[in-house]
């Protein structure tokens, strides 16, 4: 959340929308993080590593952290996409743990 209020903050139009929901059909809860940023500053090809980091004087630990600690737990996902003017990351928890079969692509 913090990364994406620091990256909006950076865009003339400066937008950060949370989402929460229930899906009742694939058993899973659903938080959207989305934001604006700016293009230039992002290495979504690296973004997860460790160290890597589009902030002056950061650790770049923050999202390398985030995906070694979801990697722990098999009933949760991170997705993340960007298309030139909205980053988005959604987080899925699903109550058990899914099969292929039963993630169902809209």
């Amino acid at each position: 959340m913090d990364n994406a209020i620091e990256a909006a903050r950076e865009c003339e139009e400066k937008m950060v929308r949370v989402e929460i929901r229930k899906d009742s059909i694939q058993n899973r809860q659903i938080l959207v993080i989305e934001n604006t940023y700016l293009d230039e500053k992002v290495d979504f090809e690296h973004m997860f590593e460790k160290g890597v980091s589009s902030k002056k004087h950061n650790t770049g630990l923050g999202l390398w952290e985030v995906n070694k600690i979801l990697k722990k737990y098999p009933n949760v996902n991170l997705n993340t996409s960007y298309n030139g003017h909205f980053f988005t990351q959604q987080l899925e928890m699903y109550e058990d743990v899914p099969s292929q079969k039963e993630i169902l692509v809209p």
